[in-house]
């Protein structure tokens, strides 16, 4: 059955899944914060925009052989949305204490499944450089179909790679959702963070603006060198203290 299926589709549909797990998690811990609230509004964003995929079902077993590129579009155009619209449902349900933990909760859901996505792609990371973390990033998190182009390189370097974070290929979904495009940027921001981190902790996510335009850069951490020589003397000293009572 899977004769016409190449890496690419595997590609996505792991993708899929991850959007699908993700919004299972905001569930799990929103569920914690609002107790019954929340599957309640899952639910509605369930009947709305459909059923997630179950993760667990190979996709030759799932997809529509006739239509392989649409039944992947439409795929990521769902869960897109229904992750959209519940946490649409989640920030406008709540006020107050709640409001905060609600919103707490939802970036602690993108900022754990980021941090488990670069501990993953550490095993894959052929290059400790920017690009390679870049590159590895959008192996982990649904950025459009690959006909849609993708990011819009800034500039690259060894030590550094910045793109525009204007987020034009989720944009679409937020506003069919109507949640606030705001919110979602910087719940991506935390996921991609979490991600940098992750993967190799001598680099770093980097939010700037820059004529109006948001950009994100992953680049390469400085290290303070007067930090680190008192350090070393440190050890240094401890080192020599230890020959000498030995």
């Amino acid at each position: 059955m899977s004769a016409f299926l190449g890496h690419i589709h595997y590609w996505l549909y792991r993708k899929i899944q991850l959007l699908v797990e993700r919004e299972n998690l905001i569930l799990e811990k929103t569920t914690k914060v609002v107790d019954d609230l929340a599957e309640e509004l899952h639910s509605i964003s369930v009947d709305t925009y459909g059923e997630p995929i179950n993760p667990s079902i190979p996709l030759e077993n799932i997809i529509d052989h006739g239509n392989i590129h649409g039944w992947l579009a439409n795929q990521i155009n769902i869960a897109s949305v229904r992750e959209a619209a519940f946490i649409r449902d989640l920030l406008d349900t709540n006020s107050g204490d709640e409001a905060v933990n609600v919103v707490t909760a939802i970036l602690d859901a993108f900022a754990v499944q980021g941090q488990a996505c670069g501990v993953v792609a550490q095993d894959s990371l052929e290059e400790h450089t920017a690009p390679a973390i870049y590159n590895a990033l959008q192996n982990f998190y649904v950025n459009g179909m690959p006909c849609d182009g993708g990011d819009q390189v800034v500039s690259e370097s060894p030590d550094e790679f910045t793109w525009v974070g204007d987020h034009r290929l989720q944009a679409g979904y937020w506003r069919t959702a109507g949640v606030d495009p705001k919110f979602m940027a910087v719940a991506y921001q935390t996921w991609f963070e979490a991600f940098v981190k992750a993967i190799d902790p001598a680099f770093e996510l980097v939010t700037t603006e820059e004529n109006g335009t948001r950009l994100y850069t992953i680049k390469k951490k400085i290290i303070n060198k007067y930090r680190v020589f008192p350090l070393l003397r440190k050890y240094k000293r401890t080192k020599n203290e230890q020959k000498k009572r030995t």
